[in-house]
């Protein structure tokens, strides 16, 4: 909000005002009381009756203001009734006065002129209307200022309460996005942990594999494997052949210290690893 921001009215300034509007409707209330209950015995009033005129003009003012100063901060319409009060008590008051100041000083024949005594009786009513308007307008300029200080506080807090949420939202996206990282990351070193164990796995066996039949193939003691042989002395062609001639041949290892049933075990061990 960049619209400044008046200061309020320290709170000592506004009972020193209202302290002074009481006093000045205190005093103009005595003026005019003894102003008014004298016109009213001069106009035909009785006299042990006059005194309760000056109260109905005079309080119809003191109710006014008090009625203005309690419903201060109120829409302009609920203050037009009270003011309007307050202007006609104002008028009827300072009419009298004056009407009474011009009578006394004809009737006293007095070298004040009427206007002077007429100006002077209606100056306490006068000034009571303008020191009431005075501090009701006070009062209302210190609550304008008491909403605008309140309504910038509360943009200050929405706008403090909105940076926080977008940087609490940004700070929640990025550790979201690095924890879905982290855990993708995870789950690609668990796989590929995965996938090597079974390879070597798999490497192991065969090697295992590949030792035992190697073992098995030259473990001493094993019997030389025979087959059928001819008559003279060469293998046969095949089991039937030797089995006729009545005759088997034991295989000896070549000269090179392998031999065939060697040879063959191992291009299957081989050809299956």
């Amino acid at each position: 909000m960049n619209e400044k921001i008046p200061n309020e009215p320290h709170k000592a300034v506004l009972r020193t005002a209202v302290a002074a509007t009481v006093l000045i409707a205190v005093g103009a209330f005595v003026l005019s009381f003894d102003a008014l209950t004298d016109l009213a015995g001069r106009s035909g009033i009785n006299a042990n009756l006059a005194w309760i005129w000056p109260i109905i003009v005079d309080g119809m003012i003191v109710a006014s203001t008090v009625a203005i100063v309690a419903l201060n901060g109120h829409s302009r319409r609920a203050m037009i009734y009270p003011w309007s009060l307050l202007f006609f008590g104002a008028i009827v008051s300072t009419a009298a006065n004056s009407v009474h100041a011009i009578l006394t000083v004809s009737a006293q024949q007095s070298d004040i002129p009427p206007v002077v005594s007429a100006l002077v009786a209606a100056m306490p009513p006068v000034v009571l209307l303008a020191i009431t308007h005075l501090t009701v307008h006070m009062y209302q300029k210190k609550a304008e200022a008491a909403e605008l200080r309140a309504a910038a506080e509360y943009d200050e807090e929405a706008a403090e309460s909105e940076k926080y949420g977008l940087a609490y939202d940004d700070g929640f996206q990025a550790a979201m996005a690095d924890a879905q990282a982290a855990e993708a990351e995870r789950l690609e070193a668990a796989r590929q942990k995965a996938a090597d164990d079974v390879a070597r796995a798999r490497v192991e066996g065969k090697l295992e594999g590949s030792k035992a039949a190697a073992q098995a193939s030259t473990k001493p003691g094993t019997p030389p494997a025979v087959i059928p042989a001819n008559s003279n002395g060469a293998p046969a062609k095949n089991n039937s052949q030797g089995a006729k001639n009545g005759k088997v041949q034991v295989l000896t290892p070549a000269k090179n210290g392998a031999s065939p049933l060697y040879d063959e075990v191992a291009q299957s061990i081989d050809s299956k690893n």
